[in-house]
């Protein structure tokens, strides 16, 4: 439900020196922009892949199967890059403000379409959609920040994890990690 506080979902997370890096990118951004939206922390920088939908707690015999489903999953590791940025949504409030990319996300797409055949087998929901469009949200904003290209930025991908969002806590749990191959 959507009131639910607990949210799951397989993502990719940037290592540590590029979360930094994505940091000081979104930090120049908005200062040179005079933005002043809420940044998302850097702790939960990520990518998402596969929702596991929201929860009243963490479902522990969800996440037992749901982690069954992806152990045996044989997926290269991949680069990542992203080369855009802009406002997504429309409407009033706070909108996202993130990083796509073109040909870069390819990697992301494959391993989402993975991800939801290896789910779907064991009889686990990953959400509704089939399709994704790989994406960073860096922070929020009442302010449109015009969509344009930039220099890519990424980072070589070599494992997923399954997150715990919980509200109120400002941080993601993580559940479980599984290394993708060379």
């Amino acid at each position: 439900m959507a009131d639910d506080p607990c949210k799951l979902f397989f993502a990719l997370r940037p290592p540590p020196k590029m979360a930094t890096e994505l940091d000081r990118l979104r930090a120049d951004i908005r200062r040179r922009m005079g933005l002043t939206g809420r940044a998302a922390p850097q702790r939960r920088l990520h990518v998402s892949l596969a929702s596991l939908g929201a929860h009243a707690a963490i479902p522990e015999p969800l996440v037992r199967r749901a982690a069954d489903a992806v152990s045996g999953l044989h997926a290269p590791a991949f680069a990542l890059a992203f080369n855009r940025l802009g406002t997504w949504g429309r409407g009033a409030g706070a909108r996202p403000v993130v990083l796509w990319g073109d040909d870069g996300v390819i990697g992301a797409e494959l391993l989402h379409g993975t991800l939801r055949q290896a789910l779907a087998a064991a009889g686990v929901r990953s959400g509704r959609s089939a399709e994704i469009a790989p994406h960073v949200t860096l922070w929020r904003d009442t302010r449109e920040t015009p969509q344009r290209f930039v220099a890519p930025v990424g980072w070589r991908v070599e494992e997923f994890v399954l997150l715990a969002a919980i509200r109120g806590q400002g941080a993601h749990e993580v559940l479980g990690r599984w290394r993708l191959g060379g």
